[in-house]
């Protein structure tokens, strides 16, 4: 049967979309999203650290292209077959551009060493004396190109607070973490090949299917989450917030109840795109949780590679390469922790670390891995790791700590309530933070502890380990406030290295 004009442009407008999807993916999508690029000049090269896909150094210069091949020369040298004389000349071409990629990376912590302790004798004039490192790591959904956007805002007056910040960045943007699942990434490890895309595609089919199938179980729980934020207004803005007071480890400030209009332009909300709800809830939940598990592969990454892993990461940093790790987080813990130990007689160092979201889920790993640095201030924002991560890895550090004065642990939350009416794609995806999201669609948790600490609802469980540790302290942050944090996203635009943010009332605007 001919088809019809509506069927054509239809089909027309399908082919345009695949073919702009499909120019993208061949792209890497890097054009679309470029990467932050420093002259010798710009102040912000000595504060930003890139990562790439394999937790190696990204380069972000106008010179040098990251180009880390570790895995394709993993796949050449264990292969059955003779591996040739061009192929032989490929894997050696790889070694001496994975080399040179580690030895760009030196270079680079050369010059933030070197500009750090001439930053730090200018301060000692002045009656400073430790050196006091700030050290920010995002969350997920980002782009290297929103850390570089908070150095331009807030490098200046971080240094006049007496810190030197370090922000490391890698790509867990939703878009690359798809691709991963699609092209590459098999239960864990590397599957390359000439029917890569249509394992992908098998794979997608999959996910899709998961979705539709957990469709009922999903609906129900963002359905209750979305009523209950609706009717917060009958329940009382703080229902249980008296039931936790007072406590010593929790500092929650009351909130002003919505007022009838904001109540009832929310509840408009839930009716129609409602609706549509009922089909973009099984799409989020099927594709979104294997989305998840790749960004917290980039997590891992971080610290200890796959080359690491698999022992073929000679080609990227030598024959000594530290048994411990060699992604961009471990490298930068090594040269701290020898930079701490040669620092000139009457100098010390602090250090100030800041997750927010998955980047809460690194600094419990560098806790973990690194317990010998002298951190002073930790502070999760919306952290995306769950309170037995925390209990496994931070916990037992700040216990070893309790009698430093000047150790602390901050975990700060949403009010319940923001985190419930947090409103995604203009009501037509399911409402909720990504914390909300990943408890109730993208994980399957087997126990309370496996839920996210960075929910009031699950932080409070913590509140124990806090009043044992003597150093630990939760703050949940006033709902139906614009000065305080009001979604999941809304922590970096604050002074989040500053005590009256993170412990101390707030009196600033985002901004």
């Amino acid at each position: 049967m001919p088809a019809t004009p509506s069927v054509t442009g239809r089909t027309r407008l399908s082919g345009v979309v695949l073919l702009a999807v499909s120019l993208m993916m061949l792209s890497g999508c890097a054009r679309l999203f470029p990467k932050p690029q420093y002259d010798q000049t710009n102040p912000k090269r000595l504060h930003h650290i890139g990562s790439d896909l394999n937790g190696a150094y990204d380069p972000y210069s106008r010179q040098h292209e990251a180009n880390f091949k570790s895995v394709e020369r993993f796949n050449a040298e264990r292969s059955k077959t003779k591996i040739n004389e061009m192929e032989k000349s490929r894997v050696a071409m790889e070694d001496v551009g994975n080399r040179a990629l580690y030895a760009e990376y030196q270079a680079l912590l050369d010059d933030i060493e070197a500009d750090m302790l001439s930053w730090a004798r200018k301060r000692e004039k002045c009656g400073g004396h430790v050196v006091k490192v700030l050290l920010f790591f995002h969350g997920g959904l980002n782009h290297p190109a929103n850390n570089d956007k908070r150095l331009e805002r807030r490098l200046a007056e971080i240094q006049l607070d007496g810190f030197y910040p370090l922000y490391v960045s890698w790509r867990s943007g939703a878009f690359v973490s798809f691709w991963d699942r699609f092209t590459a990434v098999r239960n864990g490890g590397i599957a390359t090949g000439p029917v890569a895309p249509v394992r992908g595609t098998i794979y997608t089919l999959s996910d899709a299917l998961s979705g539709l199938a957990k469709a009922p179980e999903t609906g129900w729980d963002v359905a209750a989450n979305s009523l209950a934020a609706a009717d917060a207004r009958q329940r009382g803005m703080d229902r249980d917030r008296s039931d936790y007071l007072p406590s010593d480890a929790l500092y929650w400030p009351a909130s002003d109840p919505y007022s009838f209009l904001d109540q009832t332009r929310y509840r408009a909300g839930q009716v129609l795109p409602g609706v549509v709800r009922l089909v973009t809830t099984p799409v989020v939940q099927g594709l979104g949780t294997p989305a998840w598990s790749m960004m917290l592969r980039r997590t891992k990454h971080l610290t200890t590679m796959e080359a690491d892993v698999l022992g073929y990461n000679e080609s990227y940093c030598g024959e000594d390469c530290a048994v411990e790790g060699n992604g961009v987080v471990a490298v930068l813990a090594r040269r701290l922790d020898a930079l701490n130990q040669r620092l000139p007689a009457g100098m010390t160092m602090e250090i100030t670390l800041v997750g927010h979201s998955m980047g809460a889920i690194v600094a419990n790993e560098l806790v973990s891995l690194y317990p010998q640095l002298p951190y002073k201030t930790i502070v999760h924002m919306g952290a995306a790791d769950s309170n037995r991560n925390w209990i496994d890895k931070t916990y037992p550090w700040l216990k070893a700590h309790a009698d430093d004065p000047g150790v602390a642990f901050y975990n700060l939350t949403l009010h319940p309530t923001s985190e419930e009416r947090e409103v995604n794609g203009f009501f037509l995806i399911p409402n909720g933070s990504l914390l909300v999201w990943l408890d109730d669609m993208l994980t399957q948790p087997d126990h309370m502890l496996d839920r996210r600490s960075g929910r009031w609802t699950n932080a409070r469980h913590l509140l124990p380990f806090y009043e044992d540790a003597g150093n630990a302290y939760l703050k949940v942050f006033p709902a139906n406030d614009d000065s305080v944090p009001q979604n999941h996203g809304d922590f970096g635009k604050f002074r989040y290295w500053r005590e009256d943010f993170y412990w101390g009332r707030e009196q600033e605007r985002a901004g």
